[in-house]
């Protein structure tokens, strides 16, 4: 039942949002265009969460969080906006936003692996440090140098974003599931100090989970940037909450040692359905009631996000006893 859950939310969701806010369908070939262009849109929309979700579900394995996510895409991206665009963007401005990502997740680690500083007292401080290095990079302009880049939007288009994410969560899920590199950081989350006495390098794999979600930030940089086409030092403001939320609902524990790629996957879709079904349900919502739908939105994600907790904790508790 608990594997079903997830799942079956997910349809509820869907059925729900479409009864509200979704078109009068005249026939079965209508229904499945409508959801193939549905499920398209909501997949592209939503590939920079999944590809963060895919990095945090590691981090919280470790007993750890990144609070920083938002502000580091926002900041790569800010970088790259900074080099001209044309063809040399792939040669200049791409390898340097990977530098730089990769940079910035491993002072995560280092800040949090050598100086001995809480992952969430570490990260809110490099969180607010590298928005603040957005605005110096930007100031208060909004730059769009990538839609004049030859192919580079097609990494925010549906079957862009469908092989990038099914290479992470299928070819870099399957590698992950039966590596030993995995085994050692469920041991590390679970218990820090008898990973030490197993022999596990634990200032060394938490400094390689942080700089692979510093990747994952790139990555999800460029998805974004390609989509949307600008970005300015303001951009993917909370997006944190949304990763951390859909982790967290997908099963992965935030005291550490246990997680699930395939739970974060669908975690993420029921956020991004929630989001796309508040925005739809906005037309009805807004005229017969006193308020408006999508202030909803955040009201509806602290409460997945305590219902995840709460999730997570009683399946624990009941198959433990």
């Amino acid at each position: 039942m608990k594997h079903l859950f997830l799942p079956l939310l997910l349809l509820l969701e869907v059925a729900l949002f479409t009864a509200i806010g979704g078109p009068k369908f005249n026939s079965v070939a209508s229904l499945l265009a409508y959801f193939q262009n549905y499920f398209g849109d909501v997949l592209a929309q939503s590939a920079p969460v999944l590809l963060l979700a895919s990095g945090m579900t590691l981090v919280l394995m470790t007993a750890g969080i990144d609070l920083s996510v938002g502000s580091i895409v926002a900041l790569v991206a800010c970088v790259m906006a900074s080099f001209k665009s044309g063809p040399q963007f792939w040669w200049t401005a791409v390898p340097t936003g990977l530098a730089l990502a990769l940079l910035l997740g491993l002072t995560n680690g280092a800040l949090i692996a050598w100086l001995d500083i809480p992952p969430i007292i570490a990260t809110l401080g490099t969180m607010i440090f590298f928005r603040g290095l957005c605005f110096v990079v930007m100031g208060d302009l909004e730059k769009a140098p990538f839609l004049d880049v030859p192919g580079y939007e097609k990494s925010g288009q549906f079957a862009g974003a469908l092989l990038v994410v099914g290479f992470v969560f299928l070819a870099g899920g399957l590698i992950f599931h039966r590596s030993r590199w995995r085994r050692e950081i469920l041991m590390l989350g679970g218990n820090r100090v008898a990973a030490r006495y197993a022999g596990i390098p634990v200032t060394r794999r938490t400094c390689e989970v942080y700089a692979l979600m510093g990747l994952m930030t790139f990555i999800a940089a460029i998805c974004f940037t390609a989509r949307n086409g600008s970005v300015s030092a303001s951009s993917l403001t909370g997006l944190e909450l949304r990763v951390i939320v859909a982790v967290v609902l997908g099963g992965t524990r935030v005291q550490g040692g246990a997680g699930s790629l395939l739970g974060t996957f669908f975690g993420v879709l029921i956020i991004a359905v929630l989001d796309e079904g508040l925005r739809g349900a906005a037309t009805w919502g807004d005229q017969h009631l006193p308020f408006k739908i999508s202030h909803l939105e955040y009201l509806l994600l602290g409460a997945l996000l305590v219902f995840g907790v709460w999730l997570n904790t009683r399946w624990r508790t009941t198959r433990t006893e």
